[in-house]
């Protein structure tokens, strides 16, 4: 189990902008594809902002020990050190550099252990505009680094940014989703509240559709299936515990339709861990009948093994290739979660087909994705729109184009060898 810790700042710079020194990096021609694949990089860090103060906040971040380079001090001393560097700008066009800073991290205690860092520093943005933060973590032992962006909501108290969830370890959880009865604190110290209200929705059960289809009926009607109010003082929630899976937004009285949405996945989700997620995904490389066959199967594990055979050709192909479907499921559920599992979500269904995408170029209103160098002949690009989804802040939708079934039906094939 990776246990968790707050981390000691060693240094903390300041380093304040300056348009004779500074100017914007053109981020919407900056190439994000290392934010999506994991053998690009060896660091994965997570990043969350919450505002805590009107003219600053909190950003929060989650370092994986196991993926940093120890260097040996002595015999019983074994060091990592970690750069975070961040910029803001007022958009992805703004010219000036509004702020810049460094923290640096070091650790002697985890050397060899599954654990994980948590902890925060400040920055200086405030109420009421929005903000894009770029990020770079930088592994200063082995070079290894990754870049990040962070759009940044401070136009009012009430949207998502304005909370954040705290475990009963009393350290912040950096996701917006929980398993079942995982007790949890909400914590939104700008809202003084003696009460938080509770919507309840049913799972988002809708499997995305191929990329030459059109998406069906994405404006579907969505109502709560269950409304009740918690406690929540002095900025904090009580101790709260969630049964059912779905999802639930949280919202004060003053603004109903901005606050928080916290989801319950299946079982140990982001992971596939039972035959039924194993099933699910094959929905994109399996015929209608052969899909209602495996759903109809008494012993599913079993099914979804033969069905991997024979597409497959044979045991041993079948096993790299259940590695790999599986790995970018899984994937798909860490980066593309919205307010459905990651990998039924378009970018979930691109990804787990095509793989890791080439170039990712990213703004405020979409995602560019690009396979195939200058050289391929297989080159392709697919463009992700971003939804005006009360609930999430991470659904981007498909352009569909009737041009796409021949690269799909190619990559399909691929899968059926």
């Amino acid at each position: 189990m990776i246990k968790h810790n707050f981390s000691t700042l060693f240094i903390f710079v300041l380093l304040l902008s300056s348009q004779a020194i500074w100017g914007q990096k053109n981020f919407q021609k900056r190439n994000f594809a290392d934010m999506y694949d994991y053998n690009k990089t060896q660091l994965h860090p997570l990043f969350q902002c919450y505002h805590d103060k009107d003219s600053s906040s909190l950003l929060f971040y989650q370092i994986d020990y196991s993926e940093l380079t120890y260097n040996t001090e002595s015999k019983d001393i074994h060091k990592a050190r970690v750069h975070i560097y961040y910029e803001i700008y007022y958009n992805y066009k703004a010219k000036n550099l509004l702020d810049s800073g460094s923290v640096f991290l070091t650790d002697t205690a985890n050397y060899k252990l599954d654990n994980s860092s948590i902890g925060f520093f400040n920055i200086p943005i405030s109420y009421p505009n929005s903000y894009v933060v770029y990020l770079k973590v930088t592994d200063l032992n082995s070079k290894n680094n990754i870049e990040k962006i962070l759009d940044i909501n401070k136009t009012d108290h009430y949207n998502a940014q304005n909370f954040y969830l705290k475990g009963d370890d009393n350290l912040p959880l950096l996701q917006s989703y929980v398993n079942k009865m995982q007790p949890f604190q909400l914590i939104s110290q700008q809202n003084q509240d003696n009460y938080i209200n509770i919507r309840y929705f049913e799972p988002n059960n809708i499997i995305a559709r191929p990329p030459m289809l059109s998406p069906g009926n994405v404006n579907r009607i969505i109502r709560a299936d269950t409304n009740y109010i918690v406690q929540f003082n002095e900025g904090y929630s009580n101790l709260i515990k969630l049964q059912d899976q779905g999802y639930y937004f949280f919202y004060f009285k003053q603004k109903p339709n901005e606050g928080y949405t916290l989801f319950q996945f299946a079982s140990h989700f982001p992971y596939v861990t039972n035959p039924m997620q194993m099933l699910m995904p094959l929905r994109y490389i399996s015929s209608k009948k052969e899909f209602i066959k495996l759903f109809k199967s008494k012993n599913k594990k079993v099914a979804i093994e033969q069905f991997w055979i024979k597409i497959s050709g044979g045991k041993e192909r079948a096993k790299s290739m259940i590695k790999l479907y599986y790995n970018r499921v899984q994937n798909a559920n860490i980066f593309f979660t919205s307010d459905k599992e990651g990998w039924m979500t378009d970018r979930g269904m691109i990804y787990i087909i095509y793989g890791a995408p080439d170039i990712v170029y990213h703004d405020a209103k979409m995602e560019t994705w690009k396979y195939g160098g200058s050289n391929s002949s297989q080159k392709i690009s697919f463009d992700f729109y971003k939804s005006d989804n009360p609930f999430t802040t991470n659904e981007y939708i498909l352009q569909r184009n009737i041009n796409y079934a021949l690269s799909w039906n190619k990559a399909i094939e691929i899968w059926r060898r």
